[in-house]
């Protein structure tokens, strides 16, 4: 009896050990979650760039965070398999005093080719119900299996409101939906009042038609993603454009078309 007990706690132990996240103080891998199967994307995060030792020891969590909370909320809300591009995606985390991107776009953080570069105030030290998290650079990794876009940040605001209500941060949802709220207003009244810079017309309709259907109704955001036709052979500008236009004719029960076409947007 006693060595099947023994045996049992091995077993235990050693399950545990196969789904628990790997954490050492300044990196951190996670591959399954917590109650989950193994999940189809791993997460790798090299925190060996931040000096302070107590922000160090939150790079597990962050980067569990990513895997089993964020990942599958975007996952689910916009039905995008990241796996399709990234087996991996990996985490340079920097304090803004060695950020390595000064000279580049991006104000604290940088996504691309399934490597994400974030500044601690952006990933480590964000301070929420569920503990340090990102919501933006892994959004632009999801976004570029079925990019480029004709915009940097399409349907940005009004996905992450709707990932962080899926990952059960309500302050930070609320947060956001103000942002998507102000840019309907103002995207509104900038067309309403003539004031768009040249060239940017189109993407502001765009923009305020996205609000629009978003505050009207919160369960539109999926249809944003899968209603998306396939990337125009050419992909410039225009053509991005008109991809996208048509899916808002579809979202908007083919209200949109009238307003886009008014505003400076290619026929479609």
């Amino acid at each position: 009896m006693k060595l099947r007990a023994i045996v049992c706690c091995l077993l235990i132990i050693m399950t545990w050990l196969a789904i628990a996240p790997a954490y050492a103080q300044d990196r951190a891998e996670v591959s399954s979650c917590p109650g989950q199967p193994k999940i189809p994307v791993t997460f790798t995060a090299d925190c060996s760039h931040v000096k302070d030792a107590a922000t160090r020891q939150l790079c597990g969590p962050f980067l569990e965070n990513q895997a089993c909370k964020v990942f599958p909320a975007y996952r689910k809300i916009t039905g995008i398999h990241l796996e399709e591009k990234c087996l991996s995606i990996r985490y340079n985390i920097y304090e803004k005093e060695n950020w390595p991107f000064a000279n580049l776009m991006g104000e604290g953080g940088l996504a691309g080719k399934c490597e994400i570069s974030l500044m601690t105030d952006y990933s480590l030290k964000v301070r929420s119900k569920i503990g340090p998290y990102d919501l933006h650079e892994l959004l632009h990794e999801y976004q570029s299996v079925l990019g480029p876009f004709s915009t940097e940040h399409p349907f940005f605001d009004m996905t992450q409101t709707e990932a962080a209500r899926e990952i059960g941060d309500v302050e930070g949802s609320d947060a956001y939906l103000r942002k998507v709220k102000d840019e309907v207003k103002q995207s509104g009244d900038a067309l309403a009042q003539q004031k768009v810079p040249s060239g940017k017309e189109c993407a502001m309709a765009q923009l305020y038609i996205e609000g629009t259907l978003y505050t009207a109704d919160a369960r539109i955001v999926p249809a944003f993603y899968r209603e998306l036709g396939p990337l125009p052979a050419k992909r410039t500008l225009v053509e991005l454009q008109v991809r996208e236009n048509r899916m808002l004719y579809i979202v908007s029960s083919e209200k949109a078309k009238p307003f886009l076409m008014e505003h400076g947007c290619a026929p479609f």
